[in-house]
């Protein structure tokens, strides 16, 4: 009986034919479904893309007017007064159609992202209120002193400086006003004395007098300007007066300050101090603040 089985050979055009076992067939997603999850992927790239951005223009703004990369006007203006809330909003539009898709279309993906350009434009536009609020409760006033009879004055050093600002607010203080949000009869608002809106403001902002004689209140005095990182600009023992210049963390906004010594009874001596902006009408506080640290820090 003859074996049916073909036995093997060293031609290759006579050897058997292995059929390869057929990979199981994966069927594609559904069209629309994919059309679903490359939309979702370019709304979470977008929503990424503006976390990122609408927070960094407000810090750029900040720096690069402190630096010196543009005016303080772009920065504080342009930036963040306009530029800044438009991409809040639309990072918070981003976010909502982000957070949707990633609900909704499966695998479930992107959820923290679109939480994030939520959390960030509610927390600015938070922010935002809060300093408007805070300008609006404040009066429209740079100039803080605790004598408003006979503020301390400013030596050619600082008063130099000064003059180099285009636009820098004058240190005139007698008979010196600003507007308040009150209008008048023609609709143009209604001025007060700067002295007047500072006292109703900031009634604690006062002379400060202590026991020691000015000689030796003088080092105290020099060295808590120091360590409040206020750069001083001159000082003079003989004369009892300090002046320095202070720079703010954002937008490096310098404000002047000048302190003054004087005999008071009974061996003692009066403080008094003055902080002014260079430019801006209102400083929302700032210099009243840095003033009434600085008497707090001397006084303890």
């Amino acid at each position: 009986m003859t074996d049916p089985t073909p036995e093997p050979t060293d031609n290759p055009d006579h050897n058997p034919v292995v059929t390869e076992t057929p990979e199981p067939k994966v069927f594609d997603l559904d069209t629309s479904e994919k059309k679903r999850m490359i939309a979702r992927r370019w709304v979470l790239r977008i929503t990424l893309g503006l976390t990122i951005l609408s927070p960094l223009v407000f810090i750029l703004a900040g720096f690069g007017a402190k630096f010196g990369l543009w005016s303080w006007q772009f920065g504080l203006g342009t930036l963040t007064r306009e530029v800044g809330p438009v991409l809040l909003i639309a990072t918070l539009v981003a976010g909502l159609i982000a957070l949707a898709f990633a609900l909704l279309i499966k695998p479930r993906k992107g959820i923290v992202i679109a939480v994030f350009a939520i959390i960030i434009p509610i927390a600015g536009f938070a922010n935002l209120k809060a300093t408007q609020a805070k300008v609006a409760s404040l009066p429209l006033i740079h100039d803080i002193t605790t004598d408003t009879q006979d503020p301390p004055v400013f030596g050619a050093t600082i008063m130099a400086e000064r003059n180099a600002v285009k636009g820098v607010n004058t240190i005139d203080y007698a008979g010196k006003r600003a507007p308040t949000r009150q209008r008048d009869a023609n609709g143009e608002p209604v001025t007060k004395l700067v002295s007047a809106l500072q006292t109703q403001a900031y009634p604690e902002i006062r002379t400060l007098v202590l026991s020691e004689a000015p000689d030796v209140v003088f080092g105290r005095v020099e060295q808590v300007a120091r360590d409040m990182g206020w750069a001083i600009k001159d000082s003079d023992s003989a004369a009892g007066s300090i002046e320095a210049t202070a720079t703010t963390f954002w937008y490096g906004f310098e404000d002047d300050i000048s302190i003054r010594l004087r005999p008071a009874q009974g061996d003692g001596t009066r403080v008094d101090v003055r902080s002014v902006s260079r430019v801006g009408l209102s400083d929302i506080g700032a210099n009243a603040a840095r003033v009434k640290k600085f008497l707090d820090a001397l006084a303890d």
